[in-house]
């Protein structure tokens, strides 16, 4: 797809930039201010006129990609270090030069997220059952919502899967465009580490940000953890100054950064004093029902879906709809109206006699989250089947194992990637040796007969837990057809079961 993006009307280059970083240089020596309409991050699709930012870092591949787009028309050059002997067109250096093509983005449409209110969520877990639940509040209170997230976009009118795990600048730009266009008042915006720390949300002023957790992930990409976890807090540097914050106080390291936080902030928690609280009533394998207090109110939740984190991710919505003065009695049915997340604690019923769930649990915490939660609920054995992937982060891959270890009576490795690679079986192999003599863990590469074995040998009172990606479709289970965790999982059960639905 063309890293590119084109608005009717011309907009000023320099104060562009400008309004997303302290330092913007011109090299050439007549300064002068550029006005364009249009945009391009990729040399070879440049037309005359679009302003071209060059995204590459290796010096050899902007020299070529620079040159590219100037003879390909291109008005200016936005760039992060200068390339030798440009002197035919503006040439521009900024510290991070993709949050000053996103920035450039927005402009040209004329800031689309002017029009709306705009929540960003981000955190190590729980962004997409906080977006959702954040959706139902809005869309109860009689908002038109839109959201963009990692299972898909809903613009206002439909829902479309999308297959980045991110969603780049020039994308995101179209999409705010879109829901504005179809009616929409309100958005919630799944914001990953990435995104943040790549100034992909250049552009964007959040009205209010919500801060899950911070744990340990995506180390491959930030090198370490300090840096992933100046990423997350990195996201207020896109919020309006009197936008809503708010967080975990119960996570150790959201606690720790709140009072770096300078916006207005409602804190949620479980164990520490927040201004929204909550306590347990009871559990079942099916729902749950719990309280929530804030401030001299106190309202009872019943919710299909269970466990602590999802108690957790409610009192991030309720928090949100208290701060955007949303009657408690609609954030209520607003967030009991969701009932199934893709993939988040997704319980699967097809008559059988033992539980059935499908989670994405991607860090050790989250993992051993969700095994505790369906133990509690679980007479009988409780089985793991576990997709190793190579993206799962390998200074984790030993507590994965060590985890499941402790938690599940018969664990079950397999492969979660589109194949078995040499790095998933490496990712399968270190997890392995996490688990100990007495509690010991099968191999099985091929997905499908992995979640058949774990199904078939589940027996009243059992619970399977069945962790993958979380997406409708995990990997390619032939040529043609794409294998889904939950599609299956449901065909097994309907053909091996005596079903009572």
């Amino acid at each position: 797809m063309r890293a590119c993006c084109k608005g009717t009307e011309s907009v000023s280059l320099k104060k562009t930039l400008k309004s997303v970083c302290k330092k913007v240089h011109q090299l050439k020596l007549v300064e002068s201010d550029v006005k364009a309409k249009s945009c391009s991050a990729d040399p070879d699709e440049v037309r005359p006129g679009d302003v071209f930012f060059a995204l590459s870092e290796e010096d050899e591949i902007l020299e070529e990609s620079v040159g590219l787009a100037i003879h390909h028309g291109c008005s200016a050059v936005v760039a992060e270090r200068p390339v030798p002997g440009i002197d035919s067109v503006p040439y521009f250096i900024i510290p991070n030069v993709t949050e000053g093509f996103a920035a450039f983005c927005h402009a040209v449409r004329d800031y689309p997220g002017k029009s709306l209110k705009l929540i960003g969520i981000t955190g190590t877990s729980g962004k997409t059952t906080t977006s959702y639940l954040i959706s139902g509040m809005f869309a109860e209170a009689g908002f038109q919502v839109g959201l963009i997230g990692s299972l898909g976009i809903f613009d206002g009118q439909g829902f479309h899967i999308h297959t980045e795990s991110e969603m780049p600048p020039d994308h995101l730009v179209v999409w705010l465009d879109r829901m504005a266009m179809n009616g929409c008042t309100h958005v919630v915006i799944e914001a990953s580490s990435r995104m943040i720390a790549n100034g992909w949300l250049g552009g964007i002023q959040f009205d209010a940000v919500c801060l899950t957790n911070i744990r340990r992930d995506h180390l491959d990409f930030h090198k370490t953890v300090e840096q992933y976890r100046r990423s997350k807090l990195g996201i207020f540097k896109y919020a309006k100054k009197k936008a809503l914050a708010v967080c975990n106080i119960d996570d150790r390291i959201s606690e720790a950064i709140i009072p770096l936080i300078d916006q207005p902030l409602l804190s949620v928690g479980i164990r520490n004093q927040a201004e929204v609280g909550s306590m347990l009533v009871e559990r079942f394998s099916g729902e749950q029902t719990f309280i929530v207090t804030a401030g001299t109110e106190a309202v009872s939740f019943r919710t299909k879906i269970i466990g602590d984190e999802f108690i957790y991710n409610c009192m991030m919505a309720t928090a949100l709809g208290i701060g955007f003065e949303i009657d408690i009695k609609t954030i209520v049915r607003g967030i009991e109206r969701v009932e199934n997340i893709p993939g988040r604690m997704e319980r699967i019923e097809c008559g059988q006699n033992f539980n059935v769930y499908i989670d994405s649990a991607r860090t050790a915490d989250s993992l051993a989250a969700v095994l505790r939660t369906v133990r509690e609920v679980t007479a009988g054995k409780l089985i793991c089947v576990f997709g190793a992937a190579e993206y799962h982060d390998p200074a984790k891959r030993l507590q994965f194992g060590k985890t499941m270890s402790t938690l599940a009576d018969s664990v079950i490795l397999t492969a979660v990637a589109d194949c078995l690679n040499f790095e998933t079986a490496t990712a399968i192999c270190d997890i392995g040796k996490g688990f100990t003599l007495q509690n010991g863990v099968q191999i099985m590469p091929e997905r499908a007969e992995a979640i058949a074995w774990a199904l078939s040998v589940a027996v009243e009172g059992d619970s399977v837990v069945i962790f993958g990606k979380g997406e409708p479709s995990s990997m390619e289970h032939s040529d043609v057809i794409p294998f889904c965790d939950r599609h299956f999982a449901k065909q097994w059960l309907y053909e091996n079961q005596t079903c009572s639905v």
